[in-house]
């Protein structure tokens, strides 16, 4: 058997298994191409820490899939004078670079994935923002902090209609033993829509949209930017609709709220 037929021979016996199977795959038969990416990620990451003279962050933001490297500058020049931020001693980096495929499993997906969750962990990422598709992956991952916990009512009442709500109880559901049981036997209770929608996800990587009048507890995490007049010039999403969040480890949730002041005005 050649090598590319047994790789569509291992691509037909992955069909319908989700993404963690995949990624099992991907990472027995790719990790040292994975492992060197990862590598040079990070070396990356250092030189741009070291080219910035070790400043310390006062504000970091990733905007996965903004297809659009140029507006970096544009973002930091722009919220660094907006929110007065002191440049000279620390830093304000919005990266508009990275990329996260779920689609397709590569090198890149798997880096830019290790890179976000480990500045998750470290407490160094202020804002995660995406195409929608990839923001609600994240917000399924439970890494939003709850809008209303560091927003003011009337702030939430002014983003009403841009808000985008994860149900709590889907969360639960991910976090329950049930699930964990589904993870290990691929059973699930088909009376638990909750249940049929993890199935749906793990095996198509789509997640149908919940209006939030059927959701049993709604919790705001991310609020969309596609009206903003800010990105549009800045060249990014220009064929996407961009949401962001506040990262539930964030250290800086006043300058969050002021970045998405920043992109609304």
């Amino acid at each position: 058997m050649s090598v590319h037929e047994e790789i569509r021979e291992q691509q037909k016996k992955l069909k319908g298994q989700g993404f963690k199977a995949h990624l099992e795959y991907f990472w027995e038969y790719y990790k040292i191409h994975t492992a060197i990416a990862l590598f040079v990620i990070i070396l990356l990451s250092m030189l741009i820490h070291d080219i910035r003279a070790n400043k310390p962050y006062a504000f970091y933001a990733v905007m996965l899939n903004a297809a659009s490297s140029p507006a970096e500058e544009v973002l930091e020049k722009g919220f660094s004078d907006y929110a007065e931020i002191d440049t000279d001693n620390y830093s304000c980096l919005i990266d508009t670079s990275s990329t996260f495929d779920l689609s397709v499993m590569t090198e890149t997906t798997i880096a830019t994935s290790q890179k976000i969750m480990a500045n998750i962990a470290g407490g160094d990422l202020d804002i995660l923002g995406a195409d929608s598709d990839i923001f609600t992956y994240y917000a399924n991952q439970n890494v939003f902090v709850d809008l209303r916990t560091i927003i003011s009512p009337e702030q939430i009442k002014e983003y009403e209609d841009k808000l985008v709500y994860v149900d709590q109880a889907y969360l639960d559901y991910l976090d329950s033993e049930a699930y964990q049981n589904y993870v290990s036997t691929g059973e699930f209770d088909p009376n638990n829509k909750y249940a049929v929608m993890a199935d749906k996800y793990n095996k198509d990587l789509t997640f149908t949209a919940v209006d939030k009048s059927e959701m049993e507890n709604p919790v705001p995490v991310g609020i969309k930017l596609d009206s903003s007049n800010i990105i549009k010039e800045s060249g990014a999403y220009q064929s996407q609709s961009p949401v962001a969040g506040v990262v539930l480890t964030s250290k800086h949730t006043d300058l969050a709220i002021k970045y998405f002041e920043f992109l609304l005005k």
